[in-house]
């Protein structure tokens, strides 16, 4: 008979265990994956890991594009009029060895001048480039990812002198009116 009774008793432990062991790995699995939506310049910000307190946003492009049954990947174009130097912001050039420089235009991926010529800028139009990272969370863990930035010449749309882009391993949504408006 105590043995029945041990039985009973074990029954809803594993099946409370095996509730708690589903949820964890469903979490893990789907919540780090949910696209990420950017509904104002603070949202964008701590995305790119920048300040944009007193640069204009001119535009912001995106593109999700899917690799695989559950990799979700996006390229996220980041317009600015940027009136200061670049070497005097942080952002751009860092001396604490946070970010990179690249001031002979050698080190540019091969997949951004095909998406930089998608949107009109030839690598003619780049002056400087460079970049930053930044990290986010995916599935189980934290991911890291660059963000490029280059210095472009006043052919491209006559008011943005800086795109920032950047390939982040998950779905984005960007609310662009919204953010061109806040200032």
């Amino acid at each position: 008979m105590g043995i029945t009774k041990n039985h009973f008793l074990l029954i809803p432990v594993i099946c409370v265990l095996a509730a708690v062991i589903i949820g964890v790995l469903f979490y893990t699995f789907v919540f780090g994956r949910t696209p990420i939506f950017c509904n104002g310049r603070i949202k964008l910000a701590e995305l790119f890991k920048a300040d944009f307190t007193d640069i204009e946003i001119t535009g912001v492009q995106y593109e999700n594009s899917k690799d695989g049954i559950l990799d979700n990947y996006a390229y996220v174009f980041v317009f600015l009029k940027e009136s200061c130097e670049f070497e005097s912001k942080e952002y751009y050039f860092n001396g604490d060895g946070g970010g990179f420089s690249d001031p002979n235009l050698e080190h540019i991926p091969p997949g951004h001048i095909v998406k930089l010529k998608g949107i009109g800028i030839e690598l003619a139009n780049i002056k400087k480039h460079g970049g930053n990272w930044s990290q986010i969370r995916v599935g189980a863990g934290m991911t890291s990812f660059e963000i490029h930035w280059y210095q472009i010449d006043d052919s491209y749309d006559g008011k943005s002198n800086v795109v920032l882009l950047a390939g982040i391993p998950r779905k984005i949504s960007i609310n662009v009116d919204k953010i061109i408006q806040e200032k």
